[in-house]
């Protein structure tokens, strides 16, 4: 048995490695049974692998033209993912650069200023409050354009006087020397008159609003404790206190144009002379702008205005005193006696003589005597009641 069956291994080993089996059959009444297979290559059988698709081949160009194959487009970065440059050190301007900056900022021709341009800046530097004197004149030109019209000006009435006063003189047979020191005085007089009118009248009319502004004030918060409402109480002093409705006419024309209350309260208000009507606007605005009682607010404002304006006269009443014993003094008691003693001396002692032009300049220093003290209780008086 053991031969037989290493015989029967041996015989299946020289056919090969098995493969399967057949199925089996039936023949009639008999069964036929399944029987091994055998390789005959002697290698193991491998594994059934899937076939991969072929390659289609691509379209060939139709009479003869050849595919041109298009350059693919660079693709974009977003300027937030490009790297930024690093910042350079930036030196610090010295105070002289600085000068330079600010004068080449101002609006005359570009390009480094000459000597008169450098002048006429120098002029507009010195005054500060021409710029918002400007603005309340409703004038749109900067300072230094300004200032530099106003030179024109005075050069030329000052050059028109020059050589007319010349003409005279050399008509006259004098030197003409006095033309030119006559010209350069009504240069300096007219140039600094000129640029100083928009600033005097400023000044004359912020106390033209100080007069009339706490009659307003006080109109405005009884129309709005009568329930009236903000705009319509400024509509209604708009008209009949002078210059100061002129000022809440400003507002009134604004919030008609289609600005916001609290910003024309601000704009009249910073472009306004009187520091009265600057609090009261600036109340109004800060009240509504944090939703409390406006009403009070100005009534505050009101009552704190009416007590400095108290204590302001009672100051001027005790100046005024003082002022008038020295007018009583000096411009009618010395005057009068003074004369007198004189005139009466001189027939006794003959130190001098009283004639005609004596006395002449006599009067003629009491005048000027009497209107300097006329200007200083004027210059003396509080501003809302001039």
């Amino acid at each position: 048995m053991a031969l037989f069956g290493k015989k029967k291994d041996d015989k299946e080993e020289s056919k090969g490695p098995l493969v399967g089996f057949t199925k089996p059959k039936k023949f009639l009444f008999f069964k036929i049974k399944s029987k091994p297979i055998y390789s005959d290559s002697g290698q193991p059988p491998q594994p059934q692998t899937k076939q991969q698709p072929k390659p289609q081949p691509q379209p060939q160009p139709r009479f003869g033209m050849e595919i041109e194959q298009q350059p693919r487009k660079p693709i974009s970065i977003p300027s937030f993912m490009k790297p930024r440059p690093k910042a350079e050190k930036q030196e610090i301007p010295s105070s002289s650069q600085m000068r330079q900056q600010v004068s080449t900022k101002l609006q005359h021709p570009q390009g480094r200023p000459n000597q008169l341009q450098l002048y006429l800046m120098s002029v507009a530097g010195m005054h500060k409050d021409l710029e918002a004197a400007l603005r309340a004149q409703n004038i749109k030109e900067s300072p230094y354009e300004f200032v530099r019209k106003m030179f024109i000006y005075s050069v030329a009435i000052s050059a028109v006087i020059m050589v007319s006063v010349g003409a005279l003189l050399i008509i006259y047979g004098l030197t003409p020397i006095l033309a030119i020191v006559l010209g350069a005085a009504c240069y300096f007089g007219l140039f600094n008159r000129f640029i100083r009118y928009p600033l005097d009248r400023s000044k004359v009319l912020g106390k033209d609003i100080e007069k009339d502004i706490l009659f307003a004030a006080r109109d405005l918060v009884i129309s709005m404790r009568s329930g009236m409402p903000l705009f319509n109480a400024i509509t209604a002093v708009s008209t009949g206190y002078g210059a100061a409705s002129l000022e809440f006419a400003k507002v009134v024309e604004l919030v008609q144009l289609g600005t916001p209350i609290e910003q024309a309260l601000d704009e009249v208000s910073n472009r306004s002379q009187s520091k009265t009507f600057k609090r009261i606007m600036l109340q109004a605005t800060v009240s509504l702008k944090a939703g409390a009682d406006v009403v009070s607010a100005l009534q505050g404002v009101v009552d704190e205005v009416e007590q400095e304006r108290v204590i302001e006269l009672r100051r001027y009443g005790q100046r005024l005193n003082a002022l008038a014993m020295f007018y009583m003094l000096f411009g009618v008691i010395f005057p009068s006696m003074g004369i007198a003693v004189a005139a009466i001396l001189t027939t006794f002692i003959n130190l001098f003589t009283v004639d005609e032009n004596t006395l002449l300049f006599a009067v003629i220093g009491i005048f000027f005597l009497q209107v300097i003290f006329l200007n200083i209780m004027r210059s003396s008086r509080p501003t809302f009641a001039m």
